[in-house]
């Protein structure tokens, strides 16, 4: 984080919630997005402004539950995951309607980002799923960023994704293994 933070990222990600605690008691004040949020550790992501994943209406309620708890909040920044064939987490594209009722009904949510993960952006075999789940992406991102009057970024790359499908970048990059210079890529 030392060497990120002074070349200018945009948004920091960390697995856990205590991870982007200890972030903020080192007075990292970039965006953190906690990418294995827990219901459990809402409260906590609360206080340290730590800005969760959401991948289901379960944990949707239940962050809306803490955040009513605090009244002061007025627009708490959620990364809303969508499921384009990985089929590991996240809302499908029935949901979307329903999701964007919820988020509109409540003003203390505001949707920082809409992402997904590619699940083999590394295997040019799977290039014709890949390419699947990006438009499939789009069509679920443009239905929600076109639901609301304000920016909703978007990112669907991956380290692999980054280098094989740089058509795809749309607003950000989650650059993994890739930051430190290793790629599961194929030999060219």
């Amino acid at each position: 984080v030392n060497e990120l933070v002074p070349q200018n990222v945009d948004y920091l990600a960390v697995a856990y919630t205590d991870e982007g605690v200890r972030l903020r008691k080192r007075h990292i004040q970039k965006p953190i997005i906690v990418l294995g949020a827990e219901p459990h550790s809402f409260d906590a992501m609360v206080k340290s402004q730590l800005e969760p994943e959401i991948f289901n209406f379960y944990y949707l309620h239940e962050l809306e539950a803490v955040l009513k708890q605090n009244p002061q909040i007025q627009s708490f920044g959620i990364h809303i995951k969508v499921d384009t064939g990985m089929h590991r987490l996240g809302f499908d594209l029935q949901d979307i309607p329903k999701l964007i009722e919820v988020v509109k009904a409540n003003p203390q949510l505001r949707i920082a980002s809409v992402f997904s993960h590619l699940a083999a952006a590394d295997d040019p075999a799977e290039d014709e799923f890949t390419h699947h789940q990006i438009a499939l992406f789009k069509q679920m991102t443009d239905a929600i960023c076109s639901a609301f009057d304000y920016p909703i970024l978007r990112h669907i790359l991956n380290s692999a994704g980054i280098i094989r499908f740089p058509e795809a970048q749309f607003d950000m990059v989650r650059l993994g293994i890739g930051l430190y210079g290793a790629a599961e890529l194929p030999e060219l």
